[in-house]
């Protein structure tokens, strides 16, 4: 099924590593990010107190076929860069796919030891099953 602007990058993605995407339009240039980890469980940001990569804000820009994922407060330069691609060489089914990449700001030093965070940076391939988040358990949850 052929695309078009940001309706290329809505919906659920899964890379190879088992990290998932979900990316839900919420404006004509703007979609509201989901980037969980193997366990289908946010990820904890600590250069954001612990803030749990949900509901990131992502910018489409239509003229550069851009999509950027805020992985800080916007404007901060911490970023999530998908490129869309309909058969993917690098997939071994060429399959439709999201090729990240992470940019920040250079003088952000300390963000060096955060690249960790999110996996291996496989590519991401379109799935059909929703992506379930699992809620993180508290010692005093039953």
């Amino acid at each position: 099924m052929t695309r078009y602007g940001i309706a290329r990058f809505v919906g659920s993605w899964v890379s190879p590593s088992g990290y998932r995407l979900r990316i839900k339009k919420v404006l004509r240039d703007q979609a509201s990010v989901d980037f969980l980890d193997p366990r289908g469980v946010p990820i904890q940001r600590p250069y954001m107190g612990g803030a749990p990569t949900l509901q990131m804000i992502a910018h489409y820009d239509d003229y550069n076929e851009s999509f950027e994922v805020d992985l800080w407060k916007e404007s901060k330069g911490f970023i999530l860069d998908l490129s869309h691609h309909y058969n993917y060489e690098l997939d071994l089914e060429e399959r439709e796919a999201l090729e990240p990449a992470l940019s920040r700001f250079e003088r952000d030093r300390f963000l060096d030891k955060c690249y960790s965070l999110f996996g291996a940076l496989d590519h991401f391939v379109r799935t059909k099953v929703q992506n379930k988040t699992i809620k993180a358990r508290t010692r005093n949850s039953k």
